[in-house]
């Protein structure tokens, strides 16, 4: 089972005795009163929870990690701004499949667990309520119950005895139905009345330990009932004693007289080296234990004082009012200063290759070698990441409606985001990532975007571990995620064309991949973007499936001669360029278009051919299909004065013509400025 704790508050009743930090980070004995409840939870078996945070989140977050240190798994669901403990819990619905428990983040409840969740077993109702006899209701509010059915919700009224509401809770999924995300709501005020009349909520009624940390007399109470775990009495033997310690989980006990005064301190080097000495086990701990204790607080001292102190030396201080009773005990562990969470913004460059696609795929380039000519747009693949405390990856995407969430250590491809998943595990990063994802271009357009994609994710990923990768590397990784991890057979020219920018011509072989910049006048750029129109024919291509028959076909020898032929014209091109007369480009593309067609029956389509032919006769001197075929964008090559007749022309056959630009950086990344 999965628990939940409300841990967003922000603690105003408590900000005159706890200041700068959230109310649930509010140190008992030492530990954040977070702290005890997961290690409550983690003794009756529960591992698995998820924190919401707000105020402060980051000093939360901090300090508990992803939970493996305290023995536990913790995923955070984060507010950006105060959604009320129903608008909580709803915003944590994708983490939860069956019925879950949810303990408020200000009361501390040593409730009888598993009879609790039996009792909600048996009712089979949407929520059931942990409640407390309280002999003074003043401070909460009655529950009225008719049998074990709540009904009724009085507010705060004179001192009188009843029940009241532990902040424990259990529910169903079917809890959800009652909530709007994004919402600020209220269990109390909204959710819980209307399952009251519904019949559908009922109360568990318990008599373990309770007690709200939320009012400074309370808080000052759970100090002083958290001090009892370590005390322990003289006369106990130092078995007993070390046994004891151990059971508790503690480090160290303090030995306290009937009127709980500070006698001494045992722990386990106190123990061993009581042992070694020719001490009795058996013996009360009082003869092994140190009285002479130098490191003790006084009731009273500032913070820096008792700061000064922990650092000298000591790694416990207990604390002992003008009486010599204990009144409480910090801990050197205790500074709760919230780490960074960086955050990274970038984008990656979609692109258009002019002619060599298919001779980058490595059943042809190990044999023959492959050559490419490419250049990246202005259209891209934007992210930001920020590294979370948990290990979870969190997307936000433009692909869907709602955030996906996973676990590199339970993940599997199953489709939902499997590029992220692939590099991810690839990177392998010891942080879980919000992921925040969007395209200027839709994916499955034939313009490089899942390999845009994954060049991205590589360099945010990079980014936050602080290791700077080259271009090379970058793209490997990229191509690797495709490849061989999820087993999509692709070229290699859209990682490198992503992650280095601009002009390049590309050399394939089965030992090497060399990539040359080409550095062309800005004349040039920009005389030939006024001759190129892309056009989207309407219908996605799954370059997956046409790169396994371009594949299946490497060896047939009229395929491999007219892939050499798509490396000529790559080379004439790049020659065009470097040269600045562009006269001769649209033929070129027209030659590639024609022997690339003729590879496999599903790189074209009547459609596709329709609006080709439409765009020739609007003027256009050549053009092609851009990707691996069968659906995407059209390249056309045309006279500059005719772009608008062009453009009229294909939106009239159905086509959606596409203004755009050059690029010449590749992919970027850079921090934010908070």
């Amino acid at each position: 089972m999965k628990a939940m704790i409300l841990a967003g508050g922000f603690g105003t009743r408590l900000r005159e005795v706890v200041r700068d930090v959230p109310k649930p980070m509010a140190l008992i004995a030492g530990k954040p009163f977070l702290e005890h409840q997961i290690r409550w939870l983690r003794e009756q078996g529960i591992e698995d929870i998820v924190l919401c945070v707000h105020y402060m989140a980051d000093t939360i977050k901090s300090y508990f990690g992803n939970g493996k240190k305290m023995g536990v798994d913790i995923t955070y669901s984060e507010e950006e701004t105060p959604l009320g403990t129903a608008g909580a819990i709803k915003k944590t619905e994708r983490y939860h499949q069956g019925d879950f428990l949810v303990l408020n983040g200000d009361s501390f409840s040593k409730i009888d667990l598993k009879s609790f969740l039996e009792f909600h077993a048996s009712k089979r109702g949407i929520a059931t309520m942990g409640l407390f006899n309280s002999p003074d209701t003043s401070h909460y509010g009655q529950v009225i119950l008719n049998g074990d059915n709540v009904v009724d919700f009085i507010e705060k009224t004179k001192s009188q005895p009843g029940l009241i509401n532990r902040g424990v809770y259990v529910f169903t999924p079917e809890i959800f139905d009652y909530m709007s995300p994004e919402v600020n709501s209220s269990l109390e005020r909204e959710v819980f009345p209307r399952l009251a009349n519904e019949r559908r909520l009922f109360g568990c009624v318990d008599d373990g330990y309770f007690i709200d940390i939320g009012r400074p007399e309370t808080y000052a109470q759970f100090k002083r009932d958290s001090l009892d775990d370590f005390m322990i009495s003289p006369g106990l033997s130092v078995r007993d004693a070390w046994t004891l310690m151990a059971e508790r989980g503690k480090e160290s006990v303090l030995i306290v007289g009937p009127d709980k005064k500070l006698l001494g301190s045992f722990n386990d080097r106190i123990a061993r080296l009581y042992l070694t000495q020719g001490g009795n086990i058996d013996a009360p701990v009082s003869q092994a234990m140190i009285t002479d204790l130098e490191k003790v607080a006084r009731e009273g001292y500032t913070e820096e004082q008792i700061h000064q102190m922990l650092l000298s030396g000591t790694r416990h201080l207990p604390v002992i009012d003008n009486q010599g009773t204990l009144v409480d005990i910090r801990f050197r562990s205790e500074e709760l200063e919230p780490n960074a969470f960086p955050i990274v913004r970038g984008k990656s460059p979609l692109r258009i290759s002019f002619s060599g696609g298919g001779t980058d795929l490595p059943n042809y380039f190990e044999k023959y070698g492959g050559v490419v000519i490419s250049t990246t747009i202005n259209k891209y693949c934007h992210g930001t990441a920020r590294k979370r405390a948990d290990s979870k990856i969190v997307i936000d995407s433009d692909f869907c409606d709602s955030e996906f969430v996973f676990d590199p250590r339970k993940m599997n491809y199953d489709g939902n985001f499997d590029l992220v998943k692939a590099v991810v595990k690839l990177m392998n990063p010891n942080f879980g990532l919000d992921l925040h994802l969007s395209n200027d271009i839709p994916p499955g357009r034939g313009l490089g975007s899942s390999a845009s994609l994954a060049v991205l994710l590589a360099k945010l990923i990079s980014q936050l571990q602080g290791v700077e990768y080259a271009d090379s590397k970058v793209a490997d990784i990229a191509y690797r995620a495709e490849r061989d991890e999820l087993g999509i057979p692709g070229g290699l020219q859209d990682q490198y064309a992503a992650s280095t920018g601009g002009f390049n011509f590309m050399e394939f072989s089965k030992d090497r991949r060399i990539i040359y910049p080409l550095r062309l006048k800005e004349t040039t750029i920009r005389e030939l973007e006024s001759h190129l129109t892309l056009c989207y024919v309407g219908k996605q291509h799954f370059s997956g499936t046409q790169q396994r028959v371009l594949e299946r076909a490497m060896d047939e020898e009229e395929v491999a001669l007219k892939l050499g032929r798509l490396k000529d014209i790559a080379i004439n091109i790049k020659d065009i360029l470097l040269t600045g007369n562009l006269q001769g480009i649209g033929e070129l593309l027209h030659e590639s278009w024609k022997y690339k067609r003729e590879m496999s029956q599903g790189i074209s389509n009547p459609e596709i051919d329709h609006l080709y032919e439409s765009g020739i006769k609007a003027g256009a001197s050549g053009g092609k299909l851009l990707g691996s075929g069968g659906g995407g964008y059209l390249l056309f090559y045309h006279p500059s004065e005719y772009r608008n007749r062009l453009s009229r022309a294909l939106r009239n056959e159905g086509g959606e013509p596409m203004d755009f630009g050059f690029d010449s950086r590749g992919v970027e990344v850079w921090t934010p400025k908070e």
